[in-house]
C-alpha cells in the first residue's frame, strides 16, 4: 500500500471515528449563554388577576412552550415573561395525565431548543437545569443524571437527577452537557436527600396527540350521557327525592351546599343528577359521575364507602386505585363496623351504623406522587340506603407533593322536592 493510499484511509478512518463520538461538552458559561434564552418564567392568575403561581416553561417551536400543568391549575390567565418582558399565553394542548402542558403565544420569537434523542440518555452524565426557583429568574445548577425510572412495561416514568430544584422550577428545561434538551423539571422530594425528578424531553412531541385524544374522550362521553338522559323514561319517583348534604373543609374554613336529586328510577337503579349518579336502592355506587362530594365521591372504593349493613365488629380489606383526568388515588384500608346509634336529619330519626377506615393512600400524578396517612368515619342508615355523613382525615407528601384532607360531609336535608 503507498503512503497515499494509507494516508487516505486514516484520514477516512479518522473522519469516520470522530463523526461516531458525542458532541463536544460546553463550558457551564456558554452552555447558559445558548440555551437560557428558551427558558421563561410561567405566571399563573385568578379571575381577579392576582398572580396564582408562577413556573417555567421551555420554548419548543415558533410561538410554542411546554410547561407542568400543575402550574397552571385552576388559571384563568396566562402570561409568560422574562427581563421585564410579558406575553399573552393560552393553553393549546394539556396532557394531564403526564402532567404536560403546550402554551401557544402570538407574536413570539424566542428560539426554541434542539431535543435529545431518547437513546443519548447515560446514567452518571452530567446535566444542567435552567429554571426559575423561587422566582428567582433564569438560574443554573448542575448535576449528575442519577437514574432513568421505568414502569412495569419498561416505559419512561421520570428521569432522577442530583440537580438541586424548588418550587418554581417546575417547568423548567434539563439540558445535557451539549445543550439539548433531555427532560422537564417536575418535583423532588423533600423529606429524601436530593431526590430531585424530570419529565423525558421525548413525551413532549406527543402532548397534542394524547390531549386531543383526552378532548375526545371527555365528549364523547359527554355525548353518551346527554342522549342517554334525552331518550330514558323519566319515571316520576315518589317520597325522598332530594338529598342535601354540608361539605366543609375544616382546615380552610368553607362550606358548600352538595345536593343529590333523583330524577328517576328504574327498578332497584336510582338515577340522580341528570344520569350523572348512579345508585342501587341500598347505596350501592354504580356510576360516581363529577365528584361533587369531594373526599367522599373522590377517595370512594368501587360500589361505594357501604353498600349494605354491616354487623358490628366485622372487619374487611379495602385495596384500589381510583383514576382520575390528571391523577390517581391509591387505598389500602382496614374497615371495622364500630357501634349502632340514631341520628336526627331534619324532623326524621334514622337507625345508623358507624363504620371506621384505617390504612394508607397515596395519591398524585403518574410521575409524582406521595402517600400518607388516612383516616375515616362512616355512618350508614339503612332505611335510606345513603351515608348521612363522612368524616376524613390524611395527610402526606412535602413540598410540591404535600397533600391535606380534613373533610365533614354531612346530610342535613331530605325533601320531596
Amino acid at each position: 500500500m503507498s503512503r497515499h493510499t494509507l494516508l487516505a484511509t486514516s484520514l477516512i478512518l479518522a473522519s469516520a471515528w470522530a463523526q461516531a463520538q458525542p458532541s463536544a461538552a460546553l463550558a457551564p458559561e456558554v452552555l447558559f449563554e445558548r440555551v437560557a434564552p428558551s427558558v421563561w418564567v410561567v405566571n399563573a392568575h385568578d379571575d381577579s388577576d392576582r398572580l396564582m403561581a408562577k413556573g417555567s416553561a421551555v420554548v419548543i417551536g415558533a410561538g410554542s412552550l411546554i410547561t407542568n400543568c400543575h402550574v397552571l391549575t385552576r388559571a384563568k390567565r396566562v402570561t409568560v415573561s422574562r427581563e421585564n418582558v410579558t406575553y399573552g399565553a393560552t393553553l393549546e394542548h394539556p396532557d394531564t395525565e403526564r402532567d404536560l402542558c403546550q402554551l401557544k403565544v402570538m407574536n413570539f420569537n424566542a428560539p426554541a431548543v434542539t431535543m435529545a434523542p431518547a437513546d443519548s440518555l447515560r446514567v452518571g452524565s452530567r446535566v444542567y437545569a435552567i429554571g426559575n426557583p423561587r422566582g428567582l429568574e433564569t438560574t443554573i445548577s448542575d448535576g449528575l443524571l442519577s437514574g432513568i425510572r421505568r414502569s412495569d412495561t419498561n416505559d419512561f416514568t421520570a428521569l432522577q437527577i442530583t440537580v438541586p430544584i424548588s418550587a418554581g422550577s417546575s417547568g423548567g428545561g434539563l439540558f445535557d452537557a451539549q445543550g439539548r434538551l433531555i427532560g422537564i423539571t417536575t418535583f423532588y422530594i423533600k423529606e429524601g436527600q436530593n431526590l430531585n425528578f424530570a419529565l423525558p424531553a421525548t413525551w413532549i412531541g406527543e402532548v397534542p396527540a394524547r390531549a386531543q385524544a383526552a378532548l375526545t374522550a371527555r365528549q364523547e362521553r359527554a355525548k353518551a350521557t346527554t342522549l342517554a338522559s334525552a331518550t330514558a323514561a323519566a319515571a316520576a319517583p315518589t317520597g325522598d327525592r332530594v338529598f342535601e348534604y354540608k361539605l366543609r373543609d375544616r382546615s380552610t374554613g368553607n362550606s358548600q351546599t352538595v345536593i343529590y336529586k333523583l330524577d328517576r328510577t328504574e327498578g332497584d337503579t336510582r338515577i340522580y343528577n341528570q344520569g350523572t349518579r348512579v345508585e342501587r336502592a341500598n347505596g350501592e355506587v354504580i356510576t360516581r359521575g363529577n365528584p361533587i362530594g369531594g373526599e367522599y365521591d373522590l377517595a370512594m372504593p368501587p360500589g361505594g364507602w357501604i353498600s349494605k349493613t354491616p354487623q358490628p365488629g366485622a372487619t374487611w380489606q379495602l385495596n384500589y386505585k381510583v383514576p382520575g383526568l390528571d391523577k390517581f388515588t391509591e387505598m389500602e384500608l382496614t374497615a371495622r363496623a364500630a357501634e349502632e346509634s340514631t341520628v336526627r336529619v331534619g324532623e326524621r330519626e334514622l337507625a345508623i351504623v358507624r363504620v371506621t377506615f384505617k390504612g394508607f393512600t397515596r395519591r398524585g400524578f403518574s410521575a409524582m406522587a406521595s402517600g400518607g396517612s388516612y383516616e375515616a368515619n362512616a355512618w350508614y342508615a339503612p332505611e335510606i340506603g345513603r351515608v348521612v355523613r363522612f368524616d376524613v382525615k390524611s395527610r402526606g407528601g412535602a413540598g410540591l407533593t404535600l397533600f391535606l384532607v380534613d373533610e365533614v360531609f354531612e346530610l342535613v336535608s331530605i325533601r320531596p322536592e
